[in-house]
């Protein structure tokens, strides 16, 4: 009997798992595919730069893990376990006493494992990734619009006190390679002609600087006497156009409940920062659940015409984390509502659980095999 539970356990785990690969994939390459749409729609209004377009969607794609794995594993338990039953071998592994708690004890160890994952990345992983992403929001919002040079255009910038031409652009990665540049401007009463500039990003420090040659100052511009106007050559000239360490308001991009790791949202002791814990404990908890639900989905009559399990496990789950995260989002106005709700919620689908077994199984007419 053990050595029967050990194969069947076997099985079922490399099932899953195979089907839980499979889709996972598929999902990961949809919302990556996603993000890379949005992320280029919104590169061309918030400033991104093109060096940070890609760890951007690699960022916001991390961040979707603990949905990502959640959401795979459930679909692949409903569509393995539905396809056996199809197939009539846990018809008969059913009517030999397998129920579905039996089903779910050979399951345990891949869903531990699944449900480990999914802890690591809710608790400690995505508020990593919250913050990284935040920062670079920060910064490309924080970047003035004069970082963007136009060929052929006057651009004035600093509401209208400087401005900017040059004949000829190149773009090469974030940087600008630029011929016959004029800059103008009135609060330094100073014109500047170069025969070439160019726009450099420090991969390191993220400072970005307009490096010019060959050209020359010319000041005093508004002088009433023609002797006091001043020129100088010079063979290189560099300027600062942007430091992110002093531009960048980082009290708005650590301070966020969703950046903060475990630790801060304990010391901070808010509603909004325990809500915040809860929600990122509820997450593997709907793992769990929704693995229990997964099982009893699966379940179908062999000679059944109509399928709607898979979709009934996708209505199901979207609806769960939906309700986690807009309790999260708007019940933090005190802790008995935010506690309650959070509650109330996961109980709600363990009710969902009992419901079903009672409904199959005619719990209160005949005695069930465990």
């Amino acid at each position: 009997m053990i050595r029967l539970r050990n194969t069947m356990s076997e099985y079922l785990t490399f099932q899953v798992a195979k089907n839980f690969l499979a889709i996972i994939i598929i999902i990961s390459l949809i919302i990556f595919s996603n993000q890379f749409f949005l992320v280029l729609n919104r590169s061309l209004t918030e400033g991104y730069l093109s060096s940070e377009l890609f760890p951007l969607m690699l960022l916001k794609f991390s961040r979707d893990l603990p949905f990502i794995i959640s959401f795979s594993f459930s679909l692949a338990l409903i569509y393995t376990l539905n396809r056996l039953y199809k197939n009539s071998e846990l018809v008969i592994l059913s009517n030999a006493g397998f129920g579905d708690f039996r089903i779910l004890r050979l399951l345990i160890p891949i869903i531990l494992v699944i449900m480990v994952l999914v802890t690591v990345s809710s608790v400690f992983i995505s508020p990593e990734v919250n913050s990284r992403v935040a920062t670079i929001k920060e910064s490309a919002q924080s970047r003035p619009d004069f970082l963007f040079f136009k060929e052929g255009v006057f651009q004035q910038f600093n509401e209208g006190k400087t401005t900017f031409y040059s004949s000829d652009i190149n773009e090469y990665d974030d940087n600008q390679l630029m011929k016959n540049v004029f800059i103008f401007s009135a609060e330094e009463n100073m014109i500047i002609f170069s025969n070439i500039g160019k726009k450099v990003t420090d991969e390191t420090s993220g400072k970005i600087f307009l490096e010019l040659s060959n050209g020359k100052f010319y000041q005093n511009l508004n002088s009433r006497y023609n002797d006091t106007l001043s020129f100088t050559t010079f063979d290189k000239f560099e300027i600062l156009l942007f430091d992110p360490s002093r531009d960048i308001n980082f009290n708005d991009v650590f301070f966020s409940e969703k950046s903060l790791g475990l630790i801060e949202l304990i010391y901070k002791n808010s509603v909004e920062s325990y809500a915040e814990i809860i929600y990122r404990f509820s997450i593997p908890l709907s793992f769990l659940i929704m693995s229990i639900l997964s099982i009893q989905f699966s379940r179908v009559n062999p000679r059944g015409s109509k399928n709607y399990v898979l979709g009934l496990g996708l209505v199901t789950y979207i609806l769960y984390y939906n309700l986690l995260v807009y309790i999260r989002e708007n019940m933090s106005s005190n802790y008995v509502d935010l506690i309650t709700y959070f509650f109330f919620t996961h109980c709600i689908f363990l009710l969902l659980i009992f419901i079903i077994f009672v409904t199959r199984n005619n719990l209160f007419s005949r005695k069930v095999t465990f």
